[in-house]
């Protein structure tokens, strides 16, 4: 079934000082901006991070790929 699951663009996020750590991600697309607002001394302050879009294994989209049949030429 061609879900996110089997997809070639979605992984497990492992860096462990990511918000999106353990969480399944899909790099079929650019991360996505997003501003955080912080409080600080000062006042307010806005944080800007870049986020993968966050998928669970049975999501299904358009940009789908097989990990078994991908485009991407794989060693001999």
């Amino acid at each position: 079934m061609a879900s996110c699951k089997t997809c070639l663009y979605s992984a497990v996020s492992l860096a462990p000082e990511s918000k999106q750590a353990g969480q399944l991600i899909c790099r079929a697309t650019p991360p996505q901006s997003a501003a955080i607002p912080i409080q600080t001394q000062q006042g307010m302050s806005i944080q800007v991070m870049t986020l993968w879009p966050i998928v669970t294994a049975a999501d299904i989209c358009g940009g789908y790929e097989s990990q078994d049949e991908s485009k991407i030429s794989k060693p001999s």
